[in-house]
């Protein structure tokens, strides 16, 4: 899709996020040797138009976050077994004689095998950060090997619902939740927008980190029968291949959206309405931490076992293939229909083909699971 990005606003719903996880960086980098945070800050700073980039500059906040947790539990390490010299820099603390020693101890606390692996990757990356050049070898293998193929990698077995009865629920909730008392009665609208939650991420499964930044004005618009929801380049995590992602919602979800955007969204806001998609109980915009609650807590409810958001996604590519099992592709269409998937895999035209042909499927089994035992037993939390 060809389109010219709109201009951002700056206070994104899911700011609230980004200042909390900013906060926790910098709590970790203050327990750091005073040379690493310098060098850290150094390379995560933005760059200056006429010099190349640090390498820290080009990761995401989450992601610096991430790895900087991960260089945290190695200094606590170091310092924990004597081993900390803060006035080496940080690449001449690492050795092969350190990496076992570390290894050893991170397999007797009883981290599983992806987790070990998972510091191993974080070290490495920290280095890189902080001293690019820097040999990392004895962090990628130690002693000749990697750290991966030393464990037993088990991967953990996923619960992956069927994406139709998370769909269903969606519905189910929106269906049932009473409009009529939602001006004396809050919990009525939350009811339909966590509903209304269920059946948009259900339909197409996009990332939670792309949904939080949903915005009225720049992202949702309303064309004959059907919404389309454009995430922008800065929205996704593709977003360094410069392509937006035009989502089409099914036409079952229209009366809905409706619904959401003229009575339940304004019940919701208080004072100031910044333009945010989704909107929390106190009238602010939901940040990635208010979603998953809702996800985990209406998901415990209707399952039993809780899931998150991502878990739709999951549900999604194991659903989709029942559907029409001669196009194979149906479930990446799906998920994430960006142009350069589409162009290396399908056309656009099989890309849509297969959006309808998954909502379709999606109303049929729902309509069915409706009368099933199974809904009708479901109790709203709290």
């Amino acid at each position: 899709m060809n389109a010219t990005i709109p201009p951002r606003v700056q206070n994104k719903p899911n700011a609230r996020d980004d200042e909390r996880r900013a906060r926790r960086l910098d709590r970790l980098i203050a327990t750091w040797p005073a040379m690493d945070r310098e060098l850290w800050i150094a390379s995560c700073a933005p760059a200056d138009p006429f010099d190349a980039p640090g390498y820290g500059s080009t990761f995401r906040l989450a992601s610096r976050h991430k790895i900087a947790r991960g260089y945290t539990y190695w200094l606590d390490f170091l310092r924990g077994t004597k081993r900390l010299d803060e006035a080496m820099p940080p690449e001449a603390r690492i050795s092969h004689a350190r990496s076992a020693a570390w290894f050893r101890a991170l397999k007797a606390r009883g981290n599983a095998p992806y987790t070990i692996v998972s510091r191993f990757a974080e070290l490495s990356m920290a280095i890189k950060v902080m001293a690019p050049h820097a040999d990392r070898s004895c962090i990628l293998q130690p002693y000749g090997a990697s750290v991966r193929c030393r464990l037993t990698m088990t991967k953990r077995e996923l619960d992956v619902p069927d994406v139709r009865i998370l769909y269903a629920e969606g519905f189910r909730l929106m269906d049932t939740a009473d409009l009529s008392r939602m001006d004396v009665d809050i919990r009525q609208a939350l009811q339909f927008r966590d509903g209304f939650l269920f059946a948009f991420l259900a339909s197409r499964g996009r990332r939670l980190g792309t949904v939080v930044q949903t915005m009225t004005a720049t992202n949702v618009e309303r064309h004959d029968e059907r919404y389309h929801v454009t995430y922008w380049p800065d929205q996704l995590k593709t977003g360094y291949l410069g392509r937006a992602d035009r989502v089409p919602m099914p036409k079952r979800l229209t009366p809905y959206i409706d619904m959401y955007l003229r009575k339940v969204r304004p019940r919701l806001l208080r004072d100031h309405d910044g333009g945010a998609f989704w909107i929390g109980r106190l009238g602010n915009p939901l940040g990635e931490e208010g979603i998953r609650k809702i996800v985990v807590t209406r998901s415990r409810a209707l399952l039993g076992n809780p899931i998150r958001p991502h878990r739709f996604r999951h549900a999604i590519g194991s659903t989709a293939p029942l559907v029409n099992r001669s196009l194979p592709g149906l479930a990446r269409a799906v998920i994430d229909i960006s142009e350069d998937v589409m162009t290396e895999h399908y056309n656009r035209a099989n890309g849509v083909v297969a959006t309808e042909i998954f909502h379709q499927y999606l109303l049929d089994a729902t309509q069915a699971a409706e009368n099933r035992e199974r809904l009708r037993k479901i109790k709203p939390p709290g």
